[in-house]
């Protein structure tokens, strides 16, 4: 009886398929990691941008809400600053024609000696608070002439104010009435700079100064890392039309990089 010998695979055999499957894996794994990668970097730059977008959204909002021509930028566009005015009204400057209340009716803001208190035309949306400015007149945000950041146009409101009568202290006397009666209220003063680490901060909480400079010891909040650019510039308006404020931000994450420019177009009548 004949016996049938068991063939099996030879050495060399065995290391050609080991050898193939290698070859194969690489290239399955590579076909696999290409999607995924391209997953990754789609992800990655869809952050990137949301960042950017949200940081240039909210210095947008800011400069919108600035105290007409008080936006200024510095000389080497890293940063930019504003008075922020929520609020704003028509100050009383003749009585009324019948006085009701002594108070809302008749105490109109007198241009032509330090005034203690006035009346509105109309009930603000709220009470403004004690320690924020109210600013009339405001013309432009350097020099010492109709500049709130001066001081030379902006009075401090003390507690006792309501919707329609604002209090002062110390009196003050405002250098030149507003043509329109407007006046606002400043709650603080806002400046956005792109730090030499990459950071854009937001400071707020400190006093407004004349010259333009970086804030001391006040108040920040971190709104984009990864900051690798920044150019901000300001083109101040006239009677005819809007001031222009542009704003060019570059952040660069993980070898990534996204740039938005936006203009904003701020109202400067005051």
């Amino acid at each position: 009886m004949r016996r049938r010998h068991a063939r099996g695979f030879s050495l060399v055999e065995l290391v050609i398929v080991l050898v193939l499957l290698g070859v194969l894996s690489v290239f399955a794994a590579d076909l696999i990691r290409q999607p995924i990668d391209a997953s990754a970097d789609v992800q990655r730059r869809a952050r990137l941008a949301d960042a950017a977008d949200q940081a240039m959204s909210r210095m947008s909002r800011d400069l919108r809400l600035a105290l007409p021509n008080s936006i200024r930028a510095s000389t080497d566009g890293r940063a930019i600053e504003l008075l922020l005015a929520p609020m704003a009204g028509r100050y009383r400057a003749n009585p009324a024609s019948a006085i009701v209340d002594p108070v809302r009716d008749a105490d109109v803001l007198d241009f032509s000696t330090p005034d203690a208190s006035f009346a509105l035309m109309a009930d603000l949306p709220a009470a403004p608070a004690a320690g924020q400015w109210a600013v009339v007149y405001n013309l432009v945000a350097d020099g010492g002439v109709a500049n709130a950041w001066a001081g030379d146009n902006r009075a401090t409101v003390t507690a006792g104010s309501s919707l329609r009568h604002v209090r002062l202290a110390p009196s003050f006397q405002f250098p030149f009435a507003s043509p329109a009666q407007r006046v606002y209220f400043v709650s603080q003063a806002v400046q956005y700079r792109c730090a030499p680490d990459g950071q854009l901060l937001r400071h707020v909480g400190y006093a407004p100064s004349a010259a333009m400079q970086v804030p001391a010891a006040s108040p920040s909040a971190l709104v984009a890392e990864g900051a690798s650019f920044c150019d901000f510039r300001y083109v101040a308006g006239a009677q005819t039309r809007q001031s222009l404020a542009s704003l060019r931000l570059t952040l660069t994450r993980e070898g990534e990089s996204v740039s938005l420019l936006k203009p904003v177009h701020v109202p400067n009548l005051p």
